[in-house]
């Protein structure tokens, strides 16, 4: 007759607690793990549709843009005409016309000068010599003064009482509009461009590279006009 042994039966009772619960812990959590792999390997690509990519045309997010730039564009052309409107009603004394003038020059520094910096870092990324995010930097950063110099020139210019009825003050005054609706295009362009991982082919640089020709091109007649009308 054999005596009991209580540390045998003890260490029996645990080995046959920890295998019923290895067994049932397997049996319940393997098909979790199978659901949670099947889900994680699924995830991604559904998170990576969310982010949209260089090409991405959503239907939502494009209608808002047009609207936006669409309301842009009409804020721009009222304030254009408001001052042609309000310019034949202003009337300054010799010294605040000086004041006037002094403002209408400087913000025509700050102005077309930031378009000139930003012009000057794309040209040099043509050239290979900047990285495009150079570009980008410049442009995001000289974007207020930009705006400021356009809007105090169109200030300025109104208080100083433009010739309405000469055909030059007509060019100026549409290549000043021109710069304004320009400008909103460009901003369009560097957002798409900030969108495109890696160099950006040649079909989202075109309009890039007219927008800003043509921006040099009103900048600089609208320069031009304004010191012939000032030395004719």
């Amino acid at each position: 007759m054999r005596t009991a042994d209580p540390q045998a039966d003890m260490s029996s009772s645990r080995a046959s607690r920890r295998a019923t619960h290895r067994a049932g812990t397997s049996n319940g959590a393997r098909p979790a793990r199978r659901a949670a792999d099947r889900t994680g390997r699924a995830s991604p690509p559904d998170a990576f549709v969310s982010t949209p990519t260089a090409g991405w045309r959503g239907g939502h997010r494009r209608a808002a843009g047009r609207a936006a730039v669409t309301a842009s564009i009409l804020t721009v052309s009222v304030g254009w005409l408001l001052a042609i409107l309000a310019a034949p009603h202003v009337t300054l004394s010799p010294g605040w016309r000086m004041v006037a003038l002094f403002c209408h020059l400087t913000c025509l520094v700050v102005g077309f000068g930031a378009v000139l910096t930003v012009d000057w870092f794309s040209l040099r990324w043509l050239l290979r010599r900047e990285p495009l995010g150079t570009v980008l930097t410049a442009a995001r950063g000289a974007h207020l003064l930009i705006w400021l110099g356009l809007v105090g020139l169109l200030a300025s210019g109104a208080a100083l009482g433009p010739d309405t009825s000469s055909g030059l003050v007509w060019v100026k005054l549409l290549a000043v509009l021109l710069v304004g609706v320009n400008g909103l295009f460009l901003g369009r362009v560097r957002e798409r461009l900030v969108a495109v991982r890696g160099r950006p082919p040649w079909s989202a640089l075109l309009p890039g590279v007219a927008a800003t020709t043509l921006s040099q091109l009103s900048w600089w007649t609208a320069t031009l006009v304004g010191f012939w009308n000032a030395n004719g």
